[in-house]
């Protein structure tokens, strides 16, 4: 078993010597295993609640209203969110109704695409920063890092702007690094090539202003925090002052937020519109984890797998080296952000994620130098990480589709077996192989493992679906001949994600007024929550309304972590 461990990690190896060579190779290797990375549930996933349903849903609206300034649902008062996204969706979308795609406006992979094509972008643009610090191999190593990384896994297949501000880090992170280790001290010494600056200087602004289409203010914090940082250590407003010599980068960014600020406060009506698709309250918007200071270091761990072990070795040799201008201009990026995200009360887990491309290259730096081949011995035992948390996701899945749902899946069993076991080799091996060898064998591994989970045992775990069994009851029920459009409403389970899986408007209520909905006669269907089902029957017979029970969903609503019951009614008086 070893010696096959032994001959499978000599190919991969052989494979990334191969695709070192040179950078067009490099990029397609990369471009591959994002890929490979990214696209297993990319299909097989229904819409998530709650962000990407959201954002889903918004950008739907927009295509079937015709209004691209509203970014309300039902009867939210303000426009709170930036447009990039909504629009490229929008965009996608439309695109796809002209061409002839059937049911466009409710295939959630095209409202994903944005997202998988920019986390490709953020994996690129990460390779290219790399390059500015460390050889063409180190930075292909760092690439790999992030592509295989779990929480750029998520945000490549959700449909939410995340992958933008990444990639927009990645970029400002290459850009600031190249002018402060090369251009800022020949500009000092007066041999510097204006052309090559002043090309670096537009691209910081050009995704500066990309993430505040997609982010809003808070791209802003990432490099302000750096330059302040940067500033500070070098006593010398060098960098800043070079910054500001592109001013058409400052008017664009300016001119963004004013365009921004209008669309919010000014442009459109600011009720009403959006009762045309979805009448009353959804559910809010994630709003973030409570959590004291301390638990990114513990999020850390799971955003950045099966990585972050590796990041274990490498902190105190890179702290060590924290004087070096490279060193200390990717460590400005990491940690000010990083200290201000933990003094914040409430901790949104994507705010870390644009620092990874820079802790990436950091660990790619590290392996150039040989300095985790020198690591303490018992440090490096930390690397069992590997195959012990490989287990757990593995075995914690395939319980969960167990308890839920009482089946198993057949096919990710090899996988995930096979995935495991190179994790085992990985760690036990390290020695022999070396670091950078049992890298990339356990991020092979978790690449076969991850493919068995993410697409073969959470799509299968119907019991979390809820809106999309909803939505196929739904498509089960017949109206009467000569009667007008089906009509949906819903009590006690108003997520996003069930206005994105059914076809037209859909009716937000509650038990009382559910019973009122489906009196007014017509085809009409609602969904009554378990807990919502006593005032919808004393209604019911307070109104003399004759009602049916259609069906009856069981599951688990993982948005409030608890079981449910969903019953579906209709109206049997005629």
């Amino acid at each position: 078993m070893r010696r096959n461990g032994l001959r499978i990690a000599s190919h991969i190896v052989a494979l990334f010597d191969a695709c070192a060579t040179s950078t067009r190779r490099a990029c397609l290797f990369l471009t591959l295993v994002s890929l490979l990375a990214f696209l297993p549930g990319f299909f097989a996933l229904p819409v998530l609640d709650r962000d990407e349903a959201r954002f889903a849903l918004i950008s739907r609206q927009m295509v079937e209203t015709g209004d691209l300034t509203d970014v309300r649902l039902g009867l939210e008062g303000q426009r709170t969110r930036p447009f990039g996204l909504y629009w490229l969706q929008s965009a996608l979308v439309a695109g796809a109704q002209a061409v002839g795609m059937p049911d466009a406006a409710r295939s959630i992979w095209l409202y994903r695409l944005p997202s998988l094509l920019l986390a490709i972008a953020s994996v690129l643009l990460s390779y290219w920063a790399a390059l500015g610090f460390v050889g063409r191999r180190a930075a292909l190593l760092a690439g790999l890092l992030l592509a295989t990384s779990a929480s750029v896994g998520v945000i490549a297949r959700l449909a939410v702007p995340d992958a933008a501000m990444l990639a927009a880090a990645a970029a400002m992170i290459g850009a600031i690094g190249r002018l402060y280790v090369r251009e800022t001290p020949v500009l000092a010494a007066g041999t510097a090539d204006p052309s090559a600056t002043r090309r670096l200087v537009a691209l910081f602004w050009a995704a500066l202003a990309f993430a505040f289409l997609f982010k809003g203010l808070f791209a802003l914090v990432y490099p302000a925090l750096a330059l302040t940082a940067l500033v500070a250590l070098d006593r010398s407003l060098r960098l800043p002052r070079l910054l500001a010599r592109f001013p058409l980068g400052i008017v664009l960014l300016l001119a963004m937020g004013a365009i921004w600020y209008y669309l919010r406060h000014f442009a459109g009506p600011t009720d009403g519109l959006t009762t045309r698709f979805v009448v009353g309250w959804v559910a809010p918007a994630f709003t973030g984890i409570g959590a004291p200071p301390g638990a990114f270091l513990l999020m850390f761990w799971a955003l950045f797998w099966p990585a972050a072990p590796l990041v274990a070795l490498a902190v105190p040799i890179i702290w060590k080296a924290r004087r070096l201008r490279g060193v200390r201009s990717l460590l400005v990026w990491i940690l000010p952000v990083w200290f201000l995200l933990e003094l914040l009360p409430t901790k949104f887990p994507a705010h870390l994620v644009p620092t990874f491309p820079a802790i990436a290259i950091l660990v790619g730096l590290a392996v150039e130098k040989g300095a985790l081949a020198l690591a303490n011995a018992r440090l490096a035992r930390i690397l069992w990480l590997w195959p012990l948390l490989g287990a757990i996701i593995a075995i914690s899945s395939l319980l969960v589709l167990a308890v839920l749902d009482r089946t198993t899946s057949l096919l990710a069993w090899p996988l995930l077996l096979a995935g495991l076991f190179a994790l085992i080799t990985a760690a036990s091996a390290v020695r022999e192989y070396g670091v950078e060898k049992a890298t990339l064998l356990a991020l092979a591994g978790t690449l076969v493992s991850g493919f068995g989970v993410v697409d073969l045992v959470i799509p299968k775990m119907e019991s979390l679906w809820l809106s999309r069994r909803m939505a196929a009851v739904v498509e089960g029920e017949a109206c009467a001949a000569g009667a007008a459009s089906l009509a949906v409403g819903t009590a006690g389970y108003n997520e996003a994600s069930l206005m994105f899986e059914l076809p037209g408007r859909t009716w937000l209520l509650d038990g009382g007024s559910a019973a009122d909905f489906l009196k007014e006669g017509g085809c009409r269907l609602v969904f009554v929550e378990s807990r919502q089902e006593a005032r919808f029957v004393r209604r019911a017979e307070a109104i003399g309304l004759r009602i049916e029970r259609r069906a009856d969903i069981r599951g688990y609503e993982y948005t409030n972590g608890r079981r449910v019951r969903i019953s579906l009614y209709r109206n049997s008086g005629g």
